[in-house]
């Protein structure tokens, strides 16, 4: 993934797209860009556990339910489409986390396969800094 603009340039300067307060679990496979979208999402306030499968996702959900989960679509052994149902599947009795899909494809066919898995939100990479932290605080109800 290339990235836009180094992290530590990146402000936004526009309270409604703050992110403090808002607690995020990353997944990733790929250590750059895991580690790119936790040090922007961290940057404006969020609080952020960052992993690298699947299934450490669902554990971290499983301790303590993240107001947004941002999930790499393809990854080894388990894949976030596996991710997305394995989470609805969880017995919370307080709501589950607003879902951003991230995927290498913007097509159309692709979207629709993103949004019927259960994700409220679908980005394509490479994913734009302004675009990641307005939708992860849409997705927690900023907006």
């Amino acid at each position: 993934m290339v990235c836009p603009a180094p992290v530590a340039q990146y402000a936004t300067g526009d309270p409604g797209q703050r992110l403090e307060g808002i607690r995020v679990v990353v997944v990733d496979d790929e250590e750059g860009p895991r580690e790119f979208f936790r040090e922007v999402l961290e940057l404006e306030g969020a609080q952020v556990v960052a992993v690298s499968s699947a299934r450490e996702a669902l554990a971290a959900i499983e301790r303590d339910i993240p107001d947004v989960l941002v999930s790499d679509i393809m990854m080894p052994d388990k894949d976030g489409y596996w991710l997305i149902a394995a989470v609805a599947a969880l017995r919370i009795s307080h709501g589950r986390p607003k879902a951003l899909a991230l995927t290498g494809d913007s097509r159309r066919h692709s979207r629709l396969r993103v949004f019927g898995a259960g994700f409220r939100a679908h980005l394509a990479k490479p994913v734009g800094l302004e675009a990641l932290c307005v939708t992860v605080a849409r997705l927690a109800g900023r907006f």
